[in-house]
């Protein structure tokens, strides 16, 4: 008797577990960019504030080298223009546009070649 209630639970189950797969929404859509789901257009770096994420927007940034406590070596604090935005404070990856640079603040890509990286003449 159980075995049969059993097989009648799991009939039903299945049953519905098909209509609800109907009305669930696609997990994956093909043209959606990778480098923006969270906000999508806007830039993941600069989250669209345009300013250079490793110096603030100052275009100068503070270093500290290493400590050798056995060699006798203190570290040091110096300040240096931004090497990733070469000192001018904007976001390096979106050129201060505040976009995605991968869709172009679309959202969506629809040609994926900048993953072959820049063409080469010749």
């Amino acid at each position: 008797m159980k075995r049969r209630n059993f097989l009648a639970g799991l009939s039903a189950l299945l049953v519905s577990s098909c209509a609800y797969e109907e009305a669930r929404q696609a997990r994956y859509e093909p043209n959606k960019c990778p480098v923006c789901l969270t906000e999508p257009g806007v830039c993941s770096y600069c989250h669209g504030k345009t300013k250079c994420t490793f110096c603030g927007g100052s275009g100068r940034r503070k270093t500290t080298t290493a400590s050798m406590p056995g060699e006798h070596i203190k570290s040091v604090t110096y300040e240096e223009e931004c090497p990733y935005c070469h000192g001018n404070g904007v976001c390096r990856y979106c050129e201060g546009s505040g976009k995605c640079w991968v869709c172009n603040g679309t959202g969506h890509v629809e040609n994926w070649d900048f993953l072959n990286g820049p063409k080469k003449d010749g």
